[in-house]
């Protein structure tokens, strides 16, 4: 039997020592501080350790305790076990030789200054049954059991989502937690662990999402592995596999987090994985435990997902996600009821609904669950545009719009239309951009857009050199930097369309060849919300990452180039080629400025800024060699989190 004792955080209040309290701030003169002086650029530390751990029995003797520490902050420690027993090893192993028990164990954090913090836990130390163990349970870098780990590595599964990100604020304890963004379902956390088979277990965590989404929902579902049958790979899967979930929608607060538990019966698993995802709102995640529960029946998991009928949107079919359940109770908040497992219900007028699930199981525990639906008549804008072949500034615009009650029309220069099909005479050459607002008889609206370019002769047109094209999906934002771009993208309503950029490039071969080299598959550059001017922008944050666009161009033609950057550290320098054929790898680049693939080089050398708001504006001039050009930029000495590279506002104009 293997006994391993769970990480408890029956904490007391934590004291954090400073200076003496009864010392007379008079007493308090400059030799108390004289210290050598702080070095150019440098501040005042104001974060104080914060102490913090957690525990687990060794699976040889359950009296031998490994602790591992999760103070920040701190450069030593101090444990305090009792009985004056004591260490200063940073994740120490302690042996009760009394046994089972409860024994108060100190932590003091301190850092290189003498500020100290200290906690005192309450470690209970008993003789089974058996306690899974959750790696990186709060998100923290470092802490897997052997070292090592950015607080996410323990939650990937590939094939049933995105890795999670991580997010720095708000969280509950430590630096880091897990962060979901939209949209639904895109990212997924996934660990499997191991337990003792027919034990009933109770696993908390603690989450918050952002308020005003139409689906404020998080899944937290434990699936049976044993009986699955090994790792989960399909969203199917997923819903076979399920044997206990909870469902939460509070997003009244979205910068606190509440605790939510889920208690589960493991049946015949010897096995089991927590997995978790989002619906339509930005999730955030930390501090998941998991406990031995109580003997006895578990209440029913409660879960349910209201979809709209596409022919009628009145109408719902409302899919039980319920597990341990045999009886239903539905409330569809209209007045009107259901006992159905899985009820299909037509509401009279559309308005805002809040339905409720009740599920009880055979023992007569009950869960129940209650999501709130805003009734909408769905529309899709969309149109087409032609340009009049006698007159370059005049376009007339399409309406391919679905289930739209009025149309509006903006044409980019501050005149409007509203009606069907519009003709509009533009007064000066320019890029404007043109969006028509659908909105559905029952006030919902959608956008579409189009960029248009008035001008007489060819125009050199660079995609999304601003990356504000998409925001729902704010990875999206950086795909037409992409040299694999995906099939698809999420446009700003949210809805998955055809990607434009896919059908005008794809460089595997180059993606290929830069996986092997740096031994990382990461070479798409990341979308951040530090752009310049407070928009978003692109991200090099690690040496394999490029930006990579195929432009057209004149041959003979000279254009000027211009792009926005900013980086975090001095000397990690940014390089922006011109290529004049798509190469394969970049042997030849690397060994000449004056490769024949090579129509332009600039070397980005001084834009270095601690202010995240300050970017330095680049420009140089190159004649087109070819009809087709490949803009092609690095910052090779990137690294992620700490000396990035921050891109925007990327341009082509006539010279």
């Amino acid at each position: 039997m293997k006994y391993i004792i769970n990480f408890l955080r029956k904490i007391k209040p934590m004291a954090i020592t400073m200076f003496i309290g009864a010392i007379v701030m008079s007493c308090v003169g400059d030799e108390l501080f004289r210290d050598e002086l702080p070095g150019a650029n440098s501040k005042i530390d104001e974060i104080f350790p914060a102490a913090n751990f957690s525990y687990a029995s060794s699976s040889d003797d359950f009296r031998i305790i490994n602790f591992t520490n999760l103070s920040s902050e701190a450069s030593t420690y101090s444990w305090d076990f009792g009985n004056g027993n004591t260490s200063e090893e940073q994740d120490p192993s302690f042996t009760f030789a009394a046994g089972e028990g409860t024994y108060p164990v100190t932590l003091t954090a301190i850092d290189g200054n003498g500020m100290t913090g200290s906690v005192t836990i309450d470690v209970i130390v008993v003789e089974g049954p058996f306690q899974p163990i959750i790696n990186e349970a709060g998100f923290e870098d470092d802490t897997l059991p052997e070292g090592g780990g950015d607080g996410r590595d323990s939650w990937r599964n590939n094939a049933l989502g995105g890795v999670i990100q991580i997010t720095g604020s708000p969280v509950t304890f430590g630096d880091q937690g897990a962060k979901l963004p939209v949209p639904a379902r895109d990212r997924i956390g996934y660990q499997e662990i191991t337990v003792e088979p027919d034990t009933n277990y109770d696993l908390s965590f603690w989450y918050t999402m952002l308020s005003g989404s139409s689906d404020p929902r998080l899944i937290v579902s434990v699936l049976g592995v044993t009986d699955n049958g090994g790792t989960f790979e399909t969203a199917e899967d997923v819903a076979n596999g399920t044997i206990a979930s909870v469902t939460v929608t509070n997003d009244e607060e979205p910068d606190v987090y509440i605790q939510q538990k889920l208690s589960f019966n493991s049946g015949t698993n010897n096995s089991v994985a927590i997995f978790f995802t989002n619906g339509e709102v930005e999730c955030r995640l930390d501090d998941f435990t998991i406990e031995v529960g109580a003997v006895g029946a578990v209440p029913p998991s409660v879960g349910f997902e209201a979809l709209q009928s596409e022919a009628n949107f009145l109408e719902y079919s409302f899919v039980n996600a319920s597990t341990g359940a045999t009886s239903y109770e539905w409330d569809f908040g209209d007045g009107n009821s259901s006992t159905e497992e899985s009820p299909t219900h037509v509401y009279m007028t559309a308005d805002t609904y809040t339905v409720t699930l009740v599920a009880t199981n055979d023992a007569g525990l009950s869960n129940n669950l209650s999501q709130t639906i805003t009734i909408l008549a769905p529309v899709t804008a969309a149109f087409t545009s032609q340009v009049d072949e006698n007159d370059y500034r005049t376009y007339t615009f399409t309406d391919a719009s679905e289930g739209a009650a009025s149309l509006l029309w903006e044409f980019g220069d501050g005149f409007q239309f509203t009606g069907m099909n519009p003709t509009h005479t533009y007064d000066e050459d320019g890029t404007y951009e043109v969006k028509l607002t659908a909105t559905s008889i029952t006030g919902n609206t959608s956008v579409a857009t189009e960029t248009i370019v008035v001008a007489e002769g060819f125009v050199v047109q660079v995609l999304n050199g601003t990356f504000d094209e998409f925001t729902v999906n704010t990875g999206d934002n950086a795909d037409a930097w992409d040299m694999t771009p995906n099939s698809t993208v999420v446009d700003n309503n949210g809805n998955t369309v055809d990607s434009p950029y896919d059908p005008l490039w794809d460089n595997g071969a180059l993606d290929s060849w830069l996986n092997d080299f740096f031994n990382d598959s990461s070479e798409q550059p990341a979308s951040t919300s530090d752009g310049a001017n407070g928009t978003r922008g692109g991200k090099l944050n690690e040496a394999s990452r490029r930006l990579y666009q195929v432009v057209q161009v004149q041959q003979g033609s000279t254009y000027n180039f211009s792009i926005d950057t900013r980086s975090e550290a001095a000397g990690v320098n940014t390089e922006v080629y011109i290529l004049n054929t798509q190469i394969e790898d970049e042997l030849g680049i690397n060994a000449s400025s004056s490769d024949p693939a090579i129509d332009a080089y600039f070397e980005i050398t001084n834009d270095f800024n601690t202010d995240k708001s300050v970017f330095t504006t680049s420009t140089f001039s190159f004649t087109a060699s070819t009809n087709q050009i490949v803009i092609y930029v690095r910052a090779l000495n990137a690294v992620d989190s700490s000396n990035e590279v921050f891109i925007d506002n990327v341009a082509i104009t006539n010279d």
